[in-house]
């Protein structure tokens, strides 16, 4: 494939919920850490963004894990969205040869959600078609770097239902952190033939839905839930290098003013340890609602500023 993917990418993805509830619990209200009350979000709470994002914006992608809905106005499970998806009928594959299987995988891997997050395809009433692919792309769940926003709930009345209530944080700015591996897929390439690996134009998709899904969904709940900054660290395609966590050496800052910033610079200085093994570095962020601090002048020949609205192109594309 002329436009596989290859290298391995770290970063992160910064969203900021003002007056909103960006994941809930199942009691409403946002998720909090047990051991000290911050706030936190699931991966799945990003992929649910990001899945839904590319669904209505790339309309020649499949997206097999999201809601598909039938003639009743009521979702699909995972059988028929499947056989909907690609308009055949599972079997039951307990007994039969491991080329039928094979075919469920390459249809799979048809799917953007399954090559960039993998997939656990456990379809009832089709025996013998279990599958489980671990994704190339692997996002933890995000924490909050403000740590002051506080929780308060407001009662709603709306028509034909009884007051309820809608519970919000004040503020809060959680990041993800995550890490792409394209030798997750690339390793079945061995076992099922003509399968469907990570390209480039996948990566920028990818891209495009990381610094877009949050603000993009603007539901009543989730009004106030914005991409904020994003960053992408791109190693060398020969790279075997193993990246922590950026959570670890980046700051968030509030002055006096209201405004905000991150400081990355000692993000930068410890990239800096591993020059030769890096090929770029991007940061997506807006700045005029924002500040990028970085007082290191290492790696400067590296990093490239985008604008977080940009729209992210295949490189490889004519």
């Amino acid at each position: 494939m002329s436009n596989e993917f290859k290298n391995r990418v770290y970063g992160c993805v910064v969203v900021k919920a003002v007056n909103a509830n960006y994941n809930a619990d199942f009691s409403g209200l946002p998720r909090r850490l047990k051991s000290d009350g911050s706030f936190y979000a699931t991966d799945k709470s990003f992929k649910w963004l990001v899945r839904n994002y590319i669904k209505k914006n790339y309309s020649d992608e499949k997206v097999l894990f999201t809601k598909h809905f039938h003639d009743k106005i009521e979702t699909n499970d995972l059988k028929t969205s499947y056989e909907t998806l690609f308009d055949t009928k599972l079997k039951d594959n307990s007994n039969v040869k491991k080329s039928d299987k094979d075919s469920v995988f390459k249809n799979l891997t048809e799917c953007i959600d399954v090559r960039l997050f993998g997939a656990t395809f456990t379809p009832d009433g089709a025996k013998g078609n279990n599958i489980s692919i671990h994704g190339n792309v692997q996002i933890n769940h995000a924490t909050d770097l403000y740590k002051k926003g506080r929780v308060y709930t407001d009662e709603i009345l709306a028509p034909f239902t009884a007051i309820g209530s809608m519970s919000k944080a004040t503020e809060a700015h959680y990041i993800h952190n995550f890490s792409v591996n394209p030798e997750n897929l690339l390793s079945w390439e061995k076992i099922v033939k003509d399968i469907k690996t990570l390209s480039s134009s996948d990566i920028a998709i990818l891209k495009n839905a990381f610094n877009n899904s949050a603000t993009f969904y603007d539901s009543h709940s989730k009004a106030g839930v914005e991409n904020e900054l994003s960053i992408y660290v791109t190693l060398n395609e020969s790279s075997i290098l193993t990246l922590p966590s950026f959570s670890q050496f980046i700051t968030f800052e509030k002055d006096k003013e209201g405004n905000n910033s991150f400081d990355i610079t000692k993000l930068i200085n410890y990239l800096a340890k591993y020059k030769d093994e890096i090929e770029k570095i991007d940061l997506f962020y807006i700045e005029e609602l924002l500040e990028v601090k970085n007082s290191s002048d290492r790696l400067s020949d590296k990093i490239e500023q985008h604008d977080l609205l940009e729209v992210v192109k295949d490189e490889t594309a004519s």
